[in-house]
């Protein structure tokens, strides 16, 4: 009966080691699959943070054509502006030389440098009243 005893002594202490063996390997294999699990999220993480920077780099270049293009139509915006003020202008100038030639009724003054001139009196040799002789 001692033999019998210690066969299964002996056969717990066996099956106690091999079931410690097989934990332990268990923890190993759990902790190299965390170890490679923690590997990977690093390298993705890395790779997220170039792809994170090429897309700032584009926007950032996008953000300077916008800037371009913004100020490129408001040049060109100012300058319709200013054509625009100087058609008006020129039309209001012709609007007010047509209505002004209508308020003339289409004649002009007399051009002439004998025309009657309230400082000068009448003007001219030709325009005298008399001859001056007496009969």
């Amino acid at each position: 009966m001692p033999w019998l005893a210690l066969a299964v002594f002996a056969g717990s202490a066996y099956q106690a080691n091999q079931q410690r063996k097989a934990a332990d390997s268990a923890r190993a294999d759990a902790a190299r699959e965390s170890t490679k699990a923690a590997q990977m999220a690093e390298q993705q993480l890395a790779v997220q943070r170039e792809q994170a920077g090429i897309a700032r780099e584009r926007l950032n270049a996008e953000v300077g054509k916008n800037a371009e293009e913004r100020a490129r139509l408001d040049t060109q915006a100012k300058k319709m502006a200013d054509d625009l003020e100087a058609q008006q202008r020129e039309y209001a100038e012709q609007e007010s030389q047509r209505l002004k030639i209508a308020r003339r009724g289409g004649r002009r003054s007399l051009l002439s440098d004998q025309r009657l001139n309230s400082e000068l009196g009448i003007g001219g040799a030709d325009n005298q009243l008399g001859t001056g002789l007496m009969v």
